[in-house]
């Protein structure tokens, strides 16, 4: 019986070899798999084309300030540039300086001064300088990076040779990863982890289900997270949001799709989704002046190799008051940025819901309650508008602003 299965298998296999193959028809096949699986149509789909954010003709007084800093004049700033980059020659000039037997990170020298660079100037513009931070470049042709260790950033040749020309895209990557560690991820994740391995030992296997679960779904939660906080990051910092973007649509082009519901990542085409919606809710005029404004505030970070060779070590502020670092955004603050922007974009709805989650936990800022009279105006809601008018009014009664909204309502 073995003998003859042998038998038919060698003359299928025969027949396959020996078959004449209609070619064309088979590049047919192909194509078609490709419009499923093609990279040029899927590249060039995520490039979608900027649109404004934020409507015409909307009363805005600007009394929302969404941080506090001082406006830099481009005069100072330029010349707070300038004296910098005479301290950034002399870290470039040491990190070339930097031999080792090791053609690896001898290799790296450029690359390492590239990265810091950028690295270092996200740091000045979010006050995340109350750590030594650790950049590593790694050898390896994957796309990739990673946070370890909370103030460790890991970037693979792979990814970093695919954005050579591109800072902004860079920016992000680095944002995204020390947004993972800013917002505390690695703890997160080990306390899930924890879970699981008591489970397992205990041969718990509901209680491991219900964790592993948990797990995969915060894990993906936790990267939507570190894009946004990312973003924030790269914006301070001054980079284009826009050209940044790249970092996902190339990741995009890598993902199928099918394999988010195992993977501890979200699909790029919902990284891409969660990252252009959270964009409308970016003040990044705003956000790029309280940049220039800690950079102006702040000095040229130091930099070395680590004791490794391949990686660096951007030193923290030797001297600076602990209140000045980097705070995370309350829930408050955030409900109040979305409040402002949404009503900048003409969200009337959206931003009068977020203003009111403003006040369920203060009710002193007049000016909340202004932005939500306005928004009430536009919608056609003239009662309401006169309510919350007056509500300013009894907080503020003699700013021109509310004396306005009164006259006009």
């Amino acid at each position: 019986m073995k003998k003859i299965l042998f038998l038919i298998a060698f003359c299928l296999l025969f027949q396959t070899c020996s078959d004449a193959r209609d070619y064309a028809k088979l590049h047919i096949k192909e194509i078609k798999h490709a419009q499923k699986y093609g990279v040029s149509a899927k590249y060039n789909k995520s490039y979608a084309p900027d649109v404004s954010f934020t409507a015409n003709n909307i009363k805005d007084p600007k009394l929302l300030k969404l941080g506090d800093y001082q406006e830099i004049t481009d005069l100072k700033y330029k010349e707070k540039l300038a004296k910098d980059e005479q301290e950034y020659k002399q870290i470039e000039k040491n990190l070339h300086s930097r031999k080792t037997d090791n053609y690896n990170s001898q290799a790296y020298s450029e690359d390492f001064y590239k990265v810091y660079r950028i690295a270092e100037k996200i740091i000045r513009a979010n006050n995340l300088d109350f750590t030594n931070w650790r950049i590593s470049i790694e050898k390896n042709a994957d796309f990739n990076a990673f946070n370890s260790n909370t103030n460790n950033v890991t970037i693979l040749t792979g990814l970093y040779d695919t954005f050579s020309g591109n800072d902004d895209a860079l920016a992000l990557v680095i944002g995204h990863e020390m947004g993972h560690g800013i917002l505390g991820h690695s703890a997160r994740k080990a306390k899930i982890r924890k879970k699981m391995r008591q489970a397992y030992i205990a041969n718990a296997g509901l209680a491991w289900a219900v964790a592993y679960k948990k797990y995969m779904i915060e894990s993906k939660n936790m990267e939507y997270a570190a894009d946004v906080e990312g973003a924030k990051f790269a914006a301070k910092a001054g980079y284009d949001l826009s050209k940044a973007r790249e970092n996902l649509e190339f990741m995009n082009t890598l993902d199928d799709g099918s394999m988010e519901r195992h993977s501890t990542h979200p699909n790029a085409e919902h990284r891409l989704k969660n990252y252009d919606d959270n964009r409308k809710y970016f003040p990044l005029e705003e956000w790029e002046k309280q940049g220039k404004y800690n950079i102006y505030n702040s000095s040229v970070l130091k930099c070395q190799k680590s004791s490794d060779r391949k990686s660096i070590i951007i030193m923290k502020a030797p001297s600076k008051q602990a209140g000045n670092y980097h705070t995370t955004e309350s829930v408050e603050e955030v409900y109040k940025r979305y409040g402002y922007m949404a009503y900048l974009n003409g969200e009337f709805k959206n931003a009068i819901n977020y203003f009111k989650k403003v006040l369920n936990n203060d009710k002193s800022d007049y000016a909340v309650y202004l932005y939500i009279s306005y928004a009430y105006e536009y919608l056609g809601e003239n009662e309401s508008a006169k309510e919350f008018a007056q509500y300013a009014q009894n907080l503020a009664p003699e700013n021109k602003y509310v004396k306005e909204q009164i006259e006009n309502l």
